[in-house]
Protein backbone atom coordinates (compact mmCIF):
# COMPACT_ATOMS: atom_id res chain seq x y z
CA UNK A 1 0.00 0.00 0.00
CA UNK A 2 3.07 2.50 0.89
CA UNK A 3 4.08 1.79 -3.10
CA UNK A 4 0.59 2.63 -4.24
CA UNK A 5 0.22 5.99 -2.33
CA UNK A 6 3.52 6.88 -3.37
CA UNK A 7 2.68 6.45 -7.29
CA UNK A 8 -0.28 8.49 -6.75
CA UNK A 9 1.76 10.97 -4.87
CA UNK A 10 4.70 10.96 -7.58
CA UNK A 11 1.96 10.73 -10.75
CA UNK A 12 0.00 13.75 -9.48
CA UNK A 13 3.06 16.04 -9.15
CA UNK A 14 4.21 15.07 -12.50
CA UNK A 15 1.51 15.51 -14.08
CA UNK A 16 0.39 19.07 -12.95
CA UNK A 17 4.15 20.01 -13.60
CA UNK A 18 3.98 18.61 -16.96
CA UNK A 19 0.53 19.92 -17.29
CA UNK A 20 1.59 23.96 -17.03
CA UNK A 21 4.89 23.79 -18.10
CA UNK A 22 4.02 21.50 -21.53
CA UNK A 23 0.82 23.39 -21.51
CA UNK A 24 2.33 26.69 -22.11
CA UNK A 25 5.32 26.00 -24.29
CA UNK A 26 3.13 23.39 -26.53
CA UNK A 27 0.69 22.17 -28.12
CA UNK A 28 -0.01 18.85 -26.25
CA UNK A 29 -3.30 17.62 -25.15
CA UNK A 30 -4.49 16.70 -21.87
CA UNK A 31 -4.51 13.62 -22.83
CA UNK A 32 -0.98 13.62 -24.16
CA UNK A 33 0.24 15.47 -21.17
CA UNK A 34 -1.26 12.53 -19.11
CA UNK A 35 0.35 9.38 -21.26
CA UNK A 36 3.87 11.51 -21.07
CA UNK A 37 3.29 11.83 -17.07
CA UNK A 38 2.51 8.16 -17.13
CA UNK A 39 5.59 7.21 -18.87
CA UNK A 40 7.87 9.48 -16.52
CA UNK A 41 6.31 8.46 -13.50
CA UNK A 42 6.25 4.39 -13.76
CA UNK A 43 10.27 4.55 -15.01
CA UNK A 44 11.14 7.25 -12.74
CA UNK A 45 9.80 5.24 -9.48
CA UNK A 46 11.19 2.01 -10.71
CA UNK A 47 14.65 3.52 -11.99
CA UNK A 48 15.14 6.25 -9.89
CA UNK A 49 13.04 5.55 -6.34
CA UNK A 50 13.35 1.93 -5.75
CA UNK A 51 16.77 1.41 -7.40
CA UNK A 52 18.89 4.58 -7.38
CA UNK A 53 18.12 5.87 -4.23
CA UNK A 54 18.71 3.25 -1.78
CA UNK A 55 21.90 2.57 -3.09
CA UNK A 56 22.87 6.47 -3.51
CA UNK A 57 21.62 9.66 -1.87
CA UNK A 58 19.46 11.97 -2.62
CA UNK A 59 20.96 14.43 -5.03
CA UNK A 60 22.20 11.54 -7.17
CA UNK A 61 18.34 10.19 -7.63
CA UNK A 62 17.66 13.50 -8.06
CA UNK A 63 20.12 13.95 -10.55
CA UNK A 64 19.46 10.88 -12.35
CA UNK A 65 15.16 11.59 -12.47
CA UNK A 66 15.97 14.54 -14.13
CA UNK A 67 17.69 12.98 -16.73
CA UNK A 68 15.64 9.85 -16.70
CA UNK A 69 12.80 12.09 -17.35
CA UNK A 70 14.14 14.48 -19.86
CA UNK A 71 14.68 11.50 -22.28
CA UNK A 72 11.16 10.65 -21.62
CA UNK A 73 10.18 13.44 -22.26
CA UNK A 74 11.96 14.16 -25.37
CA UNK A 75 11.29 10.57 -26.28
CA UNK A 76 7.74 11.40 -27.21
CA UNK A 77 8.32 13.21 -30.08
CA UNK A 78 9.77 10.07 -31.92
CA UNK A 79 6.07 8.53 -30.94
CA UNK A 80 3.82 11.41 -31.85
CA UNK A 81 4.29 13.15 -35.02
CA UNK A 82 1.55 15.39 -34.60
CA UNK A 83 3.75 17.77 -32.19
CA UNK A 84 7.31 18.57 -31.04
CA UNK A 85 8.24 18.90 -27.58
CA UNK A 86 11.53 21.04 -28.07
CA UNK A 87 14.76 19.44 -26.12
CA UNK A 88 14.38 23.02 -24.54
CA UNK A 89 10.88 22.52 -23.10
CA UNK A 90 11.62 19.14 -22.07
CA UNK A 91 14.61 20.07 -20.07
CA UNK A 92 12.16 23.24 -18.66
CA UNK A 93 10.16 19.75 -17.31
CA UNK A 94 12.60 18.11 -16.22
CA UNK A 95 14.10 20.27 -13.74
CA UNK A 96 11.08 21.52 -12.52
CA UNK A 97 10.02 17.56 -12.21
CA UNK A 98 13.50 17.26 -10.16
CA UNK A 99 13.05 20.09 -7.96
CA UNK A 100 9.60 18.29 -6.95
CA UNK A 101 11.58 14.89 -6.67
CA UNK A 102 14.05 15.85 -4.13
CA UNK A 103 11.24 16.58 -1.85
CA UNK A 104 9.35 13.39 -2.84
CA UNK A 105 12.70 11.26 -2.38
CA UNK A 106 12.64 12.64 1.18
CA UNK A 107 9.35 10.82 1.31
CA UNK A 108 10.07 7.96 0.38
CA UNK A 109 13.13 7.51 1.93
CA UNK A 110 11.53 7.99 5.35
CA UNK A 111 7.79 6.03 4.67
CA UNK A 112 8.09 3.60 1.93
CA UNK A 113 11.55 2.29 1.65
CA UNK A 114 13.04 -0.08 4.49
CA UNK A 115 15.60 1.00 6.87
CA UNK A 116 18.33 -0.98 7.30
CA UNK A 117 18.89 -2.22 11.03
Amino acid sequence: MKHVTALLIKFVMTAIVLEIVLGMLTNLTFTSVLYIAVAVTILAYIIGDLLILPATDNTVATIADIGLALATIYMFNYLWNTTRISFTNALISAVVIGVGEWFFHKYVSNNVLEKNK
